[in-house]
Protein backbone atom coordinates (compact mmCIF):
# COMPACT_ATOMS: atom_id res chain seq x y z
CA UNK A 1 0.00 0.00 0.00
CA UNK A 2 2.88 2.16 0.91
CA UNK A 3 4.31 1.66 -2.61
CA UNK A 4 1.14 2.44 -4.03
CA UNK A 5 1.07 5.45 -1.99
CA UNK A 6 4.59 6.36 -3.03
CA UNK A 7 4.10 5.48 -6.84
CA UNK A 8 0.40 7.97 -6.73
CA UNK A 9 2.75 10.85 -5.01
CA UNK A 10 5.11 10.76 -7.69
CA UNK A 11 3.09 10.72 -10.58
CA UNK A 12 1.67 13.49 -9.05
CA UNK A 13 4.31 15.22 -8.13
CA UNK A 14 5.60 15.18 -11.93
CA UNK A 15 2.53 16.24 -13.66
CA UNK A 16 2.46 19.47 -11.48
CA UNK A 17 6.01 20.20 -12.09
CA UNK A 18 5.65 20.04 -15.35
CA UNK A 19 1.80 22.06 -15.76
CA UNK A 20 3.69 24.61 -13.75
CA UNK A 21 6.78 24.69 -15.84
CA UNK A 22 4.23 24.81 -18.62
CA UNK A 23 2.77 27.73 -16.63
CA UNK A 24 5.74 29.67 -16.59
CA UNK A 25 7.25 29.18 -19.87
CA UNK A 26 3.61 31.02 -20.97
CA UNK A 27 4.03 33.74 -18.33
CA UNK A 28 7.10 34.26 -19.85
CA UNK A 29 5.84 34.91 -23.14
CA UNK A 30 3.46 37.63 -21.72
CA UNK A 31 0.46 35.04 -21.81
CA UNK A 32 -0.24 35.09 -18.52
CA UNK A 33 -1.77 32.43 -16.19
CA UNK A 34 -2.88 29.36 -18.53
CA UNK A 35 -5.96 27.39 -17.73
CA UNK A 36 -7.61 24.95 -19.54
CA UNK A 37 -10.70 27.42 -20.26
CA UNK A 38 -8.13 29.79 -21.58
CA UNK A 39 -6.53 27.57 -24.04
CA UNK A 40 -10.14 26.76 -25.33
CA UNK A 41 -10.78 30.02 -26.07
CA UNK A 42 -7.59 30.70 -27.53
CA UNK A 43 -7.96 28.04 -30.25
CA UNK A 44 -11.37 28.77 -31.13
CA UNK A 45 -10.10 32.81 -31.71
CA UNK A 46 -7.59 31.42 -33.64
CA UNK A 47 -9.93 28.92 -36.42
CA UNK A 48 -12.73 31.59 -36.44
CA UNK A 49 -10.65 34.59 -37.48
CA UNK A 50 -9.97 36.23 -40.56
CA UNK A 51 -6.66 36.53 -41.61
CA UNK A 52 -6.06 40.47 -43.30
CA UNK A 53 -5.62 40.53 -46.75
CA UNK A 54 -1.75 41.00 -47.14
CA UNK A 55 -1.87 43.62 -49.67
CA UNK A 56 -4.64 45.50 -47.90
CA UNK A 57 -2.70 45.33 -44.70
CA UNK A 58 -1.52 48.85 -43.12
CA UNK A 59 1.92 49.26 -43.13
CA UNK A 60 4.45 51.80 -42.38
CA UNK A 61 4.34 55.48 -40.83
CA UNK A 62 1.65 56.84 -43.09
CA UNK A 63 -0.96 53.13 -41.94
CA UNK A 64 -1.01 52.91 -45.75
CA UNK A 65 -2.24 49.49 -47.37
CA UNK A 66 0.81 47.07 -49.04
CA UNK A 67 -0.26 47.84 -52.39
CA UNK A 68 0.46 51.61 -52.82
CA UNK A 69 4.46 50.66 -51.64
CA UNK A 70 4.46 49.21 -55.69
CA UNK A 71 3.71 50.93 -58.92
CA UNK A 72 -0.08 49.03 -59.86
CA UNK A 73 -0.81 51.70 -62.66
CA UNK A 74 2.36 52.52 -65.12
CA UNK A 75 -0.06 55.52 -66.47
CA UNK A 76 -1.74 56.23 -63.01
CA UNK A 77 0.00 57.18 -59.99
CA UNK A 78 -1.44 56.70 -56.12
CA UNK A 79 0.28 58.38 -52.83
CA UNK A 80 3.39 57.90 -51.70
CA UNK A 81 5.48 54.88 -52.90
CA UNK A 82 8.30 55.03 -50.66
CA UNK A 83 8.23 55.34 -46.86
CA UNK A 84 10.77 57.01 -44.56
CA UNK A 85 14.22 55.81 -45.31
CA UNK A 86 13.36 53.62 -47.86
CA UNK A 87 14.74 53.40 -51.63
CA UNK A 88 12.95 51.93 -55.20
CA UNK A 89 13.88 51.69 -58.68
CA UNK A 90 12.22 51.41 -61.63
CA UNK A 91 13.27 50.41 -65.97
CA UNK A 92 10.77 52.10 -67.87
CA UNK A 93 9.77 51.50 -71.43
CA UNK A 94 7.35 53.43 -72.80
CA UNK A 95 6.42 52.51 -76.57
CA UNK A 96 4.48 54.57 -79.02
CA UNK A 97 3.08 53.67 -82.07
CA UNK A 98 2.69 56.17 -84.71
CA UNK A 99 -1.10 55.23 -86.61
CA UNK A 100 0.60 56.45 -89.94
CA UNK A 101 2.30 53.46 -89.82
CA UNK A 102 5.93 55.15 -89.21
CA UNK A 103 8.78 53.51 -86.83
CA UNK A 104 7.40 52.61 -83.35
CA UNK A 105 9.35 54.74 -80.60
CA UNK A 106 10.67 53.87 -77.03
CA UNK A 107 10.94 56.42 -74.24
CA UNK A 108 13.16 54.76 -71.72
CA UNK A 109 13.92 56.29 -68.41
CA UNK A 110 15.46 55.16 -65.09
CA UNK A 111 13.91 56.23 -61.80
CA UNK A 112 15.00 56.47 -58.46
CA UNK A 113 12.48 57.02 -55.38
CA UNK A 114 13.20 58.17 -52.24
CA UNK A 115 11.29 58.15 -48.68
CA UNK A 116 11.87 62.06 -46.91
CA UNK A 117 9.17 61.46 -44.44
CA UNK A 118 6.42 63.43 -43.94
CA UNK A 119 4.53 62.23 -46.50
CA UNK A 120 7.00 63.61 -49.24
CA UNK A 121 9.04 61.76 -51.49
CA UNK A 122 11.44 62.56 -53.58
CA UNK A 123 12.17 61.16 -57.68
CA UNK A 124 15.44 61.74 -60.17
CA UNK A 125 14.86 60.34 -63.80
CA UNK A 126 17.43 60.16 -66.39
CA UNK A 127 15.45 59.71 -70.18
CA UNK A 128 16.57 57.90 -73.28
CA UNK A 129 14.97 57.21 -76.50
CA UNK A 130 15.32 54.42 -78.80
CA UNK A 131 13.63 55.23 -82.69
CA UNK A 132 13.63 52.17 -84.80
CA UNK A 133 14.17 52.77 -88.54
CA UNK A 134 15.72 49.07 -89.30
CA UNK A 135 19.49 50.29 -90.76
CA UNK A 136 18.80 54.29 -89.70
CA UNK A 137 17.75 53.20 -86.21
CA UNK A 138 19.03 55.78 -83.08
CA UNK A 139 19.91 55.46 -79.58
CA UNK A 140 20.44 58.46 -78.03
CA UNK A 141 20.00 60.48 -74.30
CA UNK A 142 17.14 62.85 -74.00
CA UNK A 143 17.79 64.61 -70.67
CA UNK A 144 16.77 64.39 -66.86
CA UNK A 145 13.65 65.15 -64.57
CA UNK A 146 13.13 65.62 -60.73
CA UNK A 147 10.10 64.72 -59.14
CA UNK A 148 8.38 65.38 -56.09
CA UNK A 149 5.43 63.79 -54.32
CA UNK A 150 3.11 65.65 -50.89
CA UNK A 151 0.21 63.23 -49.59
CA UNK A 152 -1.99 65.68 -47.70
CA UNK A 153 -2.67 63.27 -44.57
CA UNK A 154 -2.21 59.59 -43.82
CA UNK A 155 -4.16 57.11 -45.57
CA UNK A 156 -7.63 56.90 -45.00
CA UNK A 157 -7.88 60.45 -43.54
CA UNK A 158 -9.57 62.07 -46.14
CA UNK A 159 -11.31 60.67 -49.17
CA UNK A 160 -9.69 59.56 -52.07
CA UNK A 161 -6.11 60.03 -50.32
CA UNK A 162 -5.43 63.12 -52.50
CA UNK A 163 -1.25 64.03 -53.26
CA UNK A 164 -0.01 66.69 -54.74
CA UNK A 165 2.79 65.76 -57.45
CA UNK A 166 4.86 68.30 -59.16
CA UNK A 167 7.67 67.16 -62.36
CA UNK A 168 10.45 69.31 -63.66
CA UNK A 169 12.21 68.08 -67.08
CA UNK A 170 15.02 69.14 -68.96
CA UNK A 171 14.94 67.79 -72.26
CA UNK A 172 17.08 68.04 -75.53
CA UNK A 173 19.66 70.19 -73.81
CA UNK A 174 17.42 72.86 -73.81
CA UNK A 175 13.56 71.74 -73.63
CA UNK A 176 12.34 72.66 -70.18
CA UNK A 177 9.04 71.08 -68.73
CA UNK A 178 6.87 71.36 -66.01
CA UNK A 179 3.86 68.48 -65.24
CA UNK A 180 1.86 69.27 -62.22
CA UNK A 181 -1.04 66.30 -60.82
CA UNK A 182 -3.15 65.45 -58.39
CA UNK A 183 -3.72 61.84 -57.45
CA UNK A 184 -6.05 60.51 -56.27
CA UNK A 185 -6.68 56.65 -55.15
CA UNK A 186 -8.52 54.09 -52.79
CA UNK A 187 -10.02 50.47 -52.65
CA UNK A 188 -12.88 49.62 -53.89
CA UNK A 189 -14.77 46.62 -53.26
CA UNK A 190 -13.07 43.36 -51.65
CA UNK A 191 -10.37 43.36 -53.93
CA UNK A 192 -10.71 46.26 -55.81
CA UNK A 193 -7.98 49.36 -56.52
CA UNK A 194 -8.61 52.57 -57.99
CA UNK A 195 -7.10 55.22 -59.03
CA UNK A 196 -7.55 58.83 -61.12
CA UNK A 197 -4.43 61.88 -61.88
CA UNK A 198 -5.59 65.30 -63.25
CA UNK A 199 -2.89 66.79 -65.09
CA UNK A 200 -1.33 69.93 -66.39
CA UNK A 201 2.07 68.98 -68.94
CA UNK A 202 3.36 72.11 -70.14
CA UNK A 203 6.77 73.44 -71.75
CA UNK A 204 8.29 76.45 -70.67
CA UNK A 205 9.22 78.62 -73.79
CA UNK A 206 8.86 81.77 -74.53
CA UNK A 207 8.23 82.08 -78.13
CA UNK A 208 4.90 80.94 -78.59
CA UNK A 209 6.03 78.29 -81.36
CA UNK A 210 8.33 76.70 -79.19
CA UNK A 211 5.33 76.41 -75.82
CA UNK A 212 3.37 72.72 -75.77
CA UNK A 213 0.98 72.28 -73.62
CA UNK A 214 -1.70 69.29 -72.50
CA UNK A 215 -4.75 68.93 -70.16
CA UNK A 216 -4.81 65.12 -69.56
CA UNK A 217 -6.65 62.44 -67.16
CA UNK A 218 -5.76 59.09 -66.41
CA UNK A 219 -7.60 56.54 -64.21
CA UNK A 220 -7.18 53.34 -63.48
CA UNK A 221 -8.89 49.98 -61.91
CA UNK A 222 -7.13 46.62 -60.64
CA UNK A 223 -8.28 43.57 -59.22
CA UNK A 224 -5.81 42.14 -56.93
CA UNK A 225 -6.56 38.44 -57.59
CA UNK A 226 -3.69 37.31 -55.51
CA UNK A 227 -0.70 38.35 -53.38
CA UNK A 228 1.19 38.35 -56.85
CA UNK A 229 -1.19 39.23 -59.14
CA UNK A 230 -2.95 42.19 -60.38
CA UNK A 231 -5.40 42.58 -63.25
CA UNK A 232 -6.61 45.50 -64.60
CA UNK A 233 -7.87 48.48 -66.95
CA UNK A 234 -6.66 52.05 -67.60
CA UNK A 235 -7.85 54.90 -70.05
CA UNK A 236 -6.27 58.34 -70.54
CA UNK A 237 -7.07 61.38 -72.11
CA UNK A 238 -4.70 64.35 -73.74
CA UNK A 239 -5.82 67.27 -74.80
CA UNK A 240 -3.19 70.00 -76.05
CA UNK A 241 -4.58 73.32 -76.52
CA UNK A 242 -2.33 74.63 -78.92
CA UNK A 243 -2.79 71.97 -81.81
CA UNK A 244 -5.96 71.66 -80.70
CA UNK A 245 -6.14 68.09 -80.68
CA UNK A 246 -7.57 65.50 -78.69
CA UNK A 247 -6.40 61.71 -77.61
CA UNK A 248 -7.97 58.84 -76.36
CA UNK A 249 -6.83 55.26 -75.18
CA UNK A 250 -7.90 52.67 -73.20
CA UNK A 251 -6.58 49.13 -72.69
CA UNK A 252 -5.64 46.36 -70.34
CA UNK A 253 -3.03 46.34 -67.34
CA UNK A 254 -1.19 43.29 -65.11
CA UNK A 255 1.34 43.08 -62.50
CA UNK A 256 3.06 40.32 -60.92
CA UNK A 257 5.20 40.52 -58.24
CA UNK A 258 8.26 37.95 -58.23
CA UNK A 259 8.96 38.47 -54.73
CA UNK A 260 8.93 41.04 -51.64
CA UNK A 261 11.61 43.31 -53.73
CA UNK A 262 10.81 42.90 -57.60
CA UNK A 263 7.79 43.49 -59.84
CA UNK A 264 6.81 43.31 -63.30
CA UNK A 265 4.10 46.00 -64.86
CA UNK A 266 2.83 45.87 -68.57
CA UNK A 267 0.01 48.48 -69.65
CA UNK A 268 -1.48 48.49 -73.44
CA UNK A 269 -3.89 51.15 -74.22
CA UNK A 270 -4.60 51.01 -78.15
CA UNK A 271 -5.58 54.15 -79.13
CA UNK A 272 -9.38 55.00 -79.81
CA UNK A 273 -9.65 58.07 -82.16
CA UNK A 274 -7.58 59.31 -85.55
CA UNK A 275 -5.10 61.70 -83.53
CA UNK A 276 -4.38 59.40 -81.26
CA UNK A 277 -1.22 57.06 -81.18
CA UNK A 278 -2.14 53.65 -82.96
CA UNK A 279 -1.01 52.29 -79.35
CA UNK A 280 1.13 53.32 -75.97
CA UNK A 281 2.43 50.36 -74.14
CA UNK A 282 4.39 50.78 -71.01
CA UNK A 283 6.48 48.47 -69.54
CA UNK A 284 8.03 48.90 -66.21
CA UNK A 285 10.51 46.57 -64.09
CA UNK A 286 11.06 48.09 -60.51
CA UNK A 287 12.87 46.89 -57.51
CA UNK A 288 12.52 47.91 -53.98
CA UNK A 289 15.90 47.86 -51.83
Amino acid sequence: MKKQLSLLLATLFIVIASFSQYSSSAIKQGVGEVKKDTIENTLEEVIVSAKPYPQFKLVGDYKQPAWTLVRKFPSTRVYVMTPPGTIMYEKWFDVRTPRDGAPAEVRMRDEFAFGLGKRLELDFYMHTIYKNNDALSTFGFRGFSWEVRYALADWGKIPGNPTLYFEHKLLNQKRQGIEPKILLGDRIGKKGIWGLNLILEADVAKLKKDQNREWAYTASYGNIVNDDLTMGISHMFRYNDVKQTQEWYVGPLVQYRFNGHGYLNVEHMPGLNDAAKKSRTIIIFGWRF
